[in-house]
């Protein structure tokens, strides 16, 4: 599970996501972006991570996280500095219809036992990962690919193992054959999920997910992870093609959230921990020169279960969205490291930086007159969110406003971990407004709101379907322009938003707090430390 799913971002991105990448990015190649090998230093620091990063580390199964990107070089990679997907272990990506694809490999890349990285060993870790009974997690994502329903038939057993899609021409050349035509195909392919494989993985799934031998900048030392393990170690692979990690040795702490993790760095027990919520300003306070922020690609909301009749009326949703007082929570709880919003894409997204929700203001009156409209409120009422110290706090002060604002007096607050969480939802067995992070999964506003409102989404947990929103987001999927696909983006958004399955609330920060023995550390696309570039002093 990647920090997406542990930041209740959902998972990485669905089928339909996939084919919106051709909006985006009209180019037909992907230049290379800054492998040079350079020499490097050495020493040795801790970070802490979430228990989810430990979990697996099999490609198809865990996903992206830091420590994924520190073990595993897939073909391109998002560049830390500039946020923009460049080549890794490709050296070329070309297509003149942007449907059948043609990736040339670097040479004299090799995973970590000495076994060279050639086409075959993407061909086959793809086959894998999208064959059915192998049940990886991210199977999905291979569904842009020509031949994955033959490898996920929806009844009986696959008639073939090999996506007809994939074909290898020679040792370093790779022809990649999609269903529809995608534009920034390059993009799809720096996820973890599209990382190679090397010959040893086949032998035995199971014993390669706790002791891989991935092809970055770091190698999981034995005896890998053990079952209710909280840490492990990885070792610099000096023989790395690309850019060679600045440490010797990284040791990686699991810890259930952020908020532990960070009392665990206050102990002196870690170099490095995630910070949010309420803890960014005590770091900022205690650690200014040591702390690293950056506006994440995300949005934290207030779902609706639609699946509840009491929530069936839109006033209700609007009166509930009216009654919440967002610049005070930010204020307040957050201590400004967050913006209030009426949106749910930020302005570091593409599509972002627009209000698109005409109930997303605070105005008490308004939310009292709505929700008498509607006939009331009667009986309990409970709120739900994951447990998480900032969440369960700002989702406290929503309760208290909506006691005040909408004289509501006898609520609840429930709490349940993040995959329980998202199983009772999923069960429609949350009888209540929920509190949820969602965080983009590439450089584009149209990740959150495809995740957030598309009927097929694992991460609309709140039951939205609407064929019109359905319609502007297909129309973005099919924009022949980065600008007209942004307007549709904003137009679909605005289009869900009116219907107020969800009340967005605020954009968070992410923050990185270090020790000082440590230096040049930087926040990654996922809100993570970028492992390798970490200098120890």
């Amino acid at each position: 599970m990647s920090r997406t799913q542990y930041r209740a971002r959902g998972l990485r991105m669905t089928a339909g996501a996939i084919a919106a990448f051709t909006a985006f990015t009209l180019t037909t190649s992907c230049t290379s972006g800054g492998d040079t090998a350079k020499q490097t230093g050495g020493g040795s620091f801790s970070v802490g991570v979430p228990t989810s990063y430990l979990g697996h580390f099999l490609p198809g199964r865990g996903g992206d996280s830091g420590v994924a990107e520190a073990i595993w070089t897939p073909l391109t990679k998002v560049d830390t500095n500039t946020g923009k997907v460049v080549n890794a272990v490709a050296a070329s990506i070309e297509s003149t219809d942007r449907m059948n694809w043609t990736i040339t490999l670097k040479k004299n890349w090799t995973f970590q036992n000495g076994e060279p990285v050639t086409a075959q060993s993407f061909a086959d870790a793809w086959n894998a990962t999208a064959y059915g009974p192998n049940a990886m997690a991210f199977n999905y994502l291979f569904s842009i690919i020509r031949g994955y329903d033959e490898l996920n038939p929806t009844k009986g057993k696959p008639s073939t193992d090999k996506l007809s899609g994939v074909t290898v021409a020679d040792s370093h050349t790779l022809k990649v054959s999609l269903t529809t035509p995608l534009s920034t195909f390059p993009d799809l392919l720096a996820g973890t999920p599209f990382a190679p494989l090397p010959k040893e993985a086949f032998k035995d799934f199971n014993a390669f997910d706790k002791l891989p031998i991935g092809n970055g900048p770091y190698q999981v030392a034995s005896p890998g992870i053990a079952a209710g393990a909280q840490q492990i170690t990885l070792q610099r692979y000096d023989r790395y093609a690309g850019t060679k990690g600045n440490a010797q040795t990284i040791t990686v702490k699991a810890y259930q959230n952020d908020s532990t993790a960070f009392t665990s760095f206050r102990a002196g027990a870690v170099d490095i921990a995630t910070v949010s919520g309420n803890d960014l300003s005590t770091a900022n306070n205690t650690y200014k020169q040591q702390l690293v922020t950056a506006s994440a690609p995300a949005v934290v909301y207030l779902g609706f279960p639609l699946w509840d009749k009491r929530f069936s009326d839109p006033r209700v949703r609007e009166a509930f969205s009216l009654a919440i007082d967002r610049n005070a929570i930010v204020k307040a709880l957050l201590y400004g490291f967050g913006k209030p919003t009426d949106s749910v894409i930020p302005a570091t997204l593409k599509g972002g930086g627009t209000s698109s929700c005409a109930y997303c203001h605070y105005d008490v009156a308004k939310a009292q007159e709505l929700l008498a409209e509607a006939g009331g409120w009667h009986g309990p009422l409970t709120l739900w969110t994951k447990q998480d110290a900032t969440t369960q706090t700002v989702l406290q002060a929503i309760l208290g406003q909506l006691r005040s604002n909408l004289g509501i007096n006898d609520i609840t607050l429930q709490a349940k971990p993040l995959d329980q969480m998202y199983s009772s939802l999923g069960a429609h067995k949350v009888n209540g407004p929920f509190l949820l992070y969602m965080g983009a999964s590439y450089p584009s506003g149209y990740s959150l709101v495809d995740s957030l409102f598309s009927a097929s989404s694992t991460s609309n947990v709140t039951g939205y379907n609407s064929p019109a929103f359905d319609q502007e987001l297909g129309n973005a999927a099919r924009a022949q322009s980065a600008d007209a696909a942004t307007g549709f983006i904003r137009q679909a958004a605005s289009t869900a938003l009116a219907d107020i399955p969800l009340a967005p609330v605020y954009f968070p920060e992410a923050g990185l707090v270090h020790s000082t023995r440590v230096s040049n550390v930087a926040i990654d696309y996922l809100a993570d430390a970028d492992l390798s570039k970490v200098t120890v002093n």
